[in-house]
């Protein structure tokens, strides 16, 4: 039991500790994302260009294991292994997403590169943060999909 005084009255109050019993409204394992479902749709769109290596490239960064989740620092025989394609593959992947813009250089060491997810796509910001990242990118277009003229929700 836990006591608390009313500040309007000065009463003392008592009320049960209810943090043994507390259970989270959900409890799925490791980090959150959020997601834009229009971009997602249009990606998975069979009309946007975007071919299944593209789409799996693509989820491997937006998913990856690195803690923030903000670039992924594997080297692209490390990401072809994960998911089963080859390292040339991943290249060609990486090149059309990140003309696109779903993809965004993050840092460069030496020629190395390391890409991370349009934040107007997927973020694991919150809502202030992610807004702040997204001023500063373009909006990405789907290869095979027209542009949109303008930000709908």
């Amino acid at each position: 039991m836990r006591r608390f005084a009313d500040t309007a009255t000065g009463e003392v109050k008592e009320y049960a500790d209810l943090d043994d019993d507390r259970r989270p409204a959900y409890n799925f394992p490791g980090g959150f994302t959020a997601i834009s479902n229009r971009i997602g749709l249009q990606i998975l769109s069979k009309d946007s260009g975007l071919t299944p290596s593209d789409r799996d490239v693509l989820a491997l960064h937006v998913h990856g294991p690195e803690k923030r989740g903000d670039v992924l620092r594997w080297p692209r025989a490390k990401m072809a292994e994960y998911v089963g394609i080859s390292a040339r593959t991943v290249a060609t992947a990486i090149k059309r997403l990140t003309k696109a813009g779903l993809l965004i250089e993050a840092e460069r060491h030496g020629r190395v590169i390391y890409y991370r997810v349009s934040p107007h796509h997927a973020s694991r910001g919150g809502g202030d943060q992610q807004r702040e990242d997204a001023a500063d990118y373009r909006l990405p277009v789907v290869p095979g999909l027209p542009e949109r003229k303008g930000r709908t929700a």
